[in-house]
């Protein structure tokens, strides 16, 4: 198609071999560039995500560093940095038109949301049951919420995250890297954003090497679980606040330090979960039974 100098309208040039070639050829470059554009966008907000947060949580770590009483805007600082993913995946979807795709898709048969509430209590409970049976008295089988900044901690962080996790990031690395690959990427990636916030408040300290590599590798293998049902919800937004919400209703990481065997044990039984959710996955994109990246 070119312009009629003269009248200033579009008229159509006789359909010839080069034409349609040079169209193709000009169609492939335009998705490829599209492609490359919306592969990089993941790694765009991997760096937004981190960089929000870590940006507020920079009051606190400073507190820490100089041994020093941290300010009293430190805190909720902290709980604002948990939309970090979230504002990240707003920034990018906006600039891409996709709002819909990654903020809009709540709907799943509500029992995948209920579900989704008792997971990380029914993958935890085992390892308590092992645990007493082998003559350990644990301090608590369960970990609810019981301080106002717990229940602030229920509403804000599975908000504040899984938007930007499950709703931006996890299909495109999905797409990418196929599901079970995709998902460890996604949790490792999960765990570095983190560690802006493993300091212990009371008194303020960083938290033991080996607690924050414990936590690294449980937030790879939850990442693996969250995608398997995230999957079997039809990829709803609902599914995946609601597991992050349930992991606050008993938040294990309360729990005492010294229970070495219980935490190994807690390990070793998400280890198995996330190994059958890893089956499934890969079970599942063989048999094309993943939903496509929106």
């Amino acid at each position: 198609m070119v312009k009629d100098a003269g009248l200033g309208r579009a008229r159509f040039l006789p359909k010839t071999e080069g034409n349609s070639r040079g169209g193709l050829a000009v169609c492939r470059a335009m998705i490829d560039d599209g492609v490359r554009a919306r592969r990089n966008d993941v790694y765009i907000f991997f760096g937004l995500a981190c960089g929000i947060t870590w940006a507020l949580d920079l009051p606190l770590a400073l507190a820490w560093a100089t041994n020093t009483t941290p300010p009293s805007y430190a805190m909720p600082m902290v709980g604002l940095g948990a939309l970090g993913p979230s504002l990240g995946a707003f920034i990018l979807a906006a600039r891409r038109g996709e709002l819909r795709d990654v903020f809009g898709r709540w709907r799943t048969p509500p029992i995948w949301i209920v579900l989704g509430l008792m997971l990380p209590m029914l993958v935890q409970l085992p390892a308590t049951v092992i645990e007493v049976a082998l003559g350990g008295h644990p301090a608590h089988w369960l970990y609810p919420p019981v301080r106002p900044e717990h229940f602030a901690a229920l509403v804000m962080f599975p908000l504040g995250e899984e938007f930007g996790w499950r709703g931006f990031a996890y299909p495109r690395l999905a797409q990418r890297h196929g599901p079970v690959v995709g998902s460890l990427i996604l949790g490792a990636v999960w765990g570095l954003w983190h560690l802006g916030m493993l300091f212990a408040p009371d008194p303020l300290r960083a938290l033991p090497a080996t607690t924050i590599l414990v936590y690294m590798l449980d937030l790879a293998l939850w990442s693996v679980v969250v995608a398997w049902m995230f999957e079997r919800g039809s990829r709803s937004i609902a599914v995946a606040i609601a597991i992050h919400a349930g992991g606050h209703l008993d938040n294990i990481s309360r729990a005492p330090e010294t229970e070495v065997r219980l935490r190994i044990l807690r390990i070793l039984v998400l280890a198995v979960v996330a190994g059958f959710a890893a089956h499934s996955l890969t079970r599942a994109k063989d048999g094309g039974e993943v939903a496509p990246a929106s």
